[in-house]
């Protein structure tokens, strides 16, 4: 388990003996800034100064049939003071193949961990937003196939699992239910293009959950999926289904709840905008299934060749209605909100620098609010390819 970021690795390495191109690119960024209660512990206000660096490498191989790509991403913190230090690490593998003209195939595998213990840290792909004050492993595979049935129909298979484990609890309270999981996952699409702007079809993904302290569960979630170009500018996307759950034990449940998600995405010349809407049922370490209800947003505009501005807000609402096992009304009805801004200006063509701010609040049921503000400034540099 441990050596499997090296398994990846070499993978990469050994996979595209045939390649026609080979890019390195990395990003390299360094910050300073000050924090309040960066672990967002319910009661704490303390503030700290602290530094951080990031590293992100790419890794990019290219034959005629193929491509492959590996990413990684490590980033520390130190606090001055009472805070010690956090990290978090991403390994990422994605390998693409052309198995003849209408088939194809995507292979993804990838490891993280983090001992952050905040709602979201963005340089995660995966967050637990329940994750207080301990670290947290994730190792995911998957592998799926795209069948072009015909011009204007596409059929897509899947599966995944997943394996979540957590170490040593450093905060106590919560921290210390929280259960090693593994998750397995089927699922098929089909999509029927109605014409070049709009897109219709449906979708099935059926997950298992083996859990080490807590029963073990199962959900089916059929949905409609559809597709629209409104504009030259505006895109939506979404689905809307059931997720049917099935939870095990001496407490056995079936419970039927309303899966949903919508996606509206402006592109305009010097701006980007993303409205996201979310519902689904999910595994967590803290029970056997939790239903979260996301909104997010996000906008990115360029103010002229050089310089760029972003603004990022997420809201949570993660509730524990489903179980009913001890714990299950501590964890009822948590709130997650997270929102920041940033400015960025190339000084070269390689060489960047800004600033920026983060508020986070957590609410759970039992505790004080939790709260964690944050200023910094940074430096960001790229390298190899750009």
């Amino acid at each position: 388990m441990r050596h499997f970021p090296f398994v990846l690795l070499g993978a990469a390495i050994a996979a595209p003996a045939t390649a026609q191109s080979v890019q390195f690119s990395a990003v390299a960024q360094s910050e300073i800034g000050y924090t309040t209660n960066p672990f967002l512990v319910a009661g704490v206000t303390k503030g700290t100064v602290f530094a951080s660096a990031l590293i992100a490498p790419r890794l990019f191989y290219q034959t005629a049939r193929s491509t492959t790509t590996l990413d990684g991403r490590y980033r520390r913190e130190a606090y001055l003071n009472d805070f010690g230090h956090s990290d978090s690490g991403t390994i990422e593998l994605v390998r693409t193949d052309q198995l003849n003209q209408y088939l194809g195939s995507t292979l993804t595998a990838s490891y993280e961990t983090s001992n952050r213990a905040t709602i979201g840290d963005p340089n995660q792909i995966v967050v637990d937003p329940l994750n207080i004050g301990r670290r947290t492993k994730t190792i995911m595979g998957s592998y799926g196939l795209q069948w072009q049935a015909s011009a204007r129909d596409q059929i897509t298979y899947g599966a995944q699992v997943s394996h979540l484990s957590y170490g040593s609890s450093q905060a106590g309270g919560i921290g210390g239910i929280a259960s090693n999981y593994t998750q397995y996952g089927l699922n098929a699409a089909y999509t029927h293009s109605l014409d070049a702007r709009s897109s219709i079809g449906a979708q099935v993904t059926l997950s298992t959950v083996r859990s080490q302290l807590y029963p073990n569960s199962r959900t089916v979630q059929p949905a409609l999926t559809a597709k629209r170009q409104l504009t030259a500018v505006w895109e939506i996307d979404g689905h809307v289904g059931m997720v049917f759950s099935r939870i095990e034990g001496p407490f056995a449940k079936s419970t039927t709840s309303l899966g949903i998600g919508v996606d509206l995405c402006g592109e305009y010349p010097r701006t980007h905008v993303c409205l996201k809407f979310n519902r689904d049922t999910q595994p967590s370490g803290y029970g056997p299934l939790r239903t979260a209800s996301t909104i997010e947003g996000d906008i990115t505009h360029r103010l002229d060749e050089h310089s760029r501005i972003s603004v990022n807000a997420e809201f949570v609402r993660d509730s524990a209605a489903s179980f009913t096992i001890i714990g299950s009304q501590l964890l009822r009805n948590t709130k997650l909100f997270q929102g920041s801004a940033d400015y960025d200006r190339d000084l070269t063509q390689r060489v960047s620098a800004g600033f920026g701010g983060r508020y986070q609040w957590r609410s759970l049921s039992g505790y004080p609010d939790a709260r964690s503000y944050t200023g910094t400034i940074h430096v960001k540099a790229k390298l190899g390819r750009i």
